[in-house]
């Protein structure tokens, strides 16, 4: 994936957007909007510029926006867009049924810094990371700690969906913990970078959890009940069973978390 720079909170829905045209650039862009056989230039950066907003800009945000004139360049059309008033580029085949953010990605570079990540976090590069329950990925790192108490991260965006369903859960659940962990609440700050880049390939909403769980997504598929439960078990296990009162409620969870 491109290396986009996420040190402002805007950034990461920039990102999101970027990963989103890959995807569905791949699987939809030539499905009624271009034709095979080549376009002109001016007709296949229409076309693009057509399926981002229709497909990737949420309606009540504005629409990305054309900037400068567009050029050719590695057998590709290129043009630059502005979206919430960043500009970046983005290139389109010239018959039209690709899509590419910041030009074509390779595919072995990519490979190679996941796996460098991941040997950073602790997984020693293998391929079949460590889950547990509520889908964390376990590290073999200790607990990290601000001023004697386990330290927990969010990060994520009001532009983001699954980051407005998983951040009043997790704000719910760090209720039950004050005074017990220091929570680092990163919805659209920017704080905490080098935390985020460690654990996260670049989406969110990401919930870290002591530096020894941490989750890049949400966990709507479990509900928010069932959700809440699974990160309240993950936190007991970082606080040695801390609130006593609250850890006894997920104790039966608490017994199914891998270390």
């Amino acid at each position: 994936m491109p290396n986009f720079s996420l040190e402002k909170p805007q950034n990461l829905i920039i990102a999101i957007l970027l990963v989103a045209v890959v995807v569905l650039g791949y699987m939809q862009f030539g499905h009624g909007l271009a034709t095979p056989g080549g376009l002109s230039q001016k007709e296949a950066v229409e076309a693009a510029m057509a399926f981002i907003n229709q497909n990737m800009i949420d309606a009540s945000s504005p629409a990305a926006e054309l900037s400068g004139e567009a050029t050719e360049e590695a057998g590709l059309y290129k043009f630059n867009i502005k979206v919430q008033g960043q500009e970046f580029p983005v290139y389109v085949s010239k018959d039209g049924n690709l899509l590419f953010p910041q030009g074509p990605i390779n595919i072995k570079e990519v490979q190679a810094q996941k796996t460098a990540t991941t040997t950073d976090n602790g997984q020693n590069g293998t391929s079949a990371q460590a889950t547990t329950i509520g889908n964390f990925n376990v590290t073999t790192e200790d607990v990290c700690m601000e001023d004697g108490k386990p330290v927990v991260y969010f990060f994520g965006s009001e532009g983001c969906p699954h980051c407005k369903w998983q951040h009043p859960v997790v704000l719910e659940v760090m209720k039950r913990f004050e005074g017990v962990v220091a929570f680092h609440d990163n919805m659209d700050n920017g704080a905490d970078m080098d935390i985020f880049n460690k654990y996260s390939q670049g989406g969110i909403p990401t919930l870290v959890l002591g530096c020894k769980y941490y989750r890049e997504g949400s966990g709507e598929r479990d509900g928010e009940e069932q959700d809440a439960k699974n990160i309240t078990a993950l936190l007991c296990a970082i606080t040695n069973n801390q609130p006593g009162g609250v850890c006894s409620e997920v104790a039966d969870l608490v017994g199914q978390i891998k270390q």
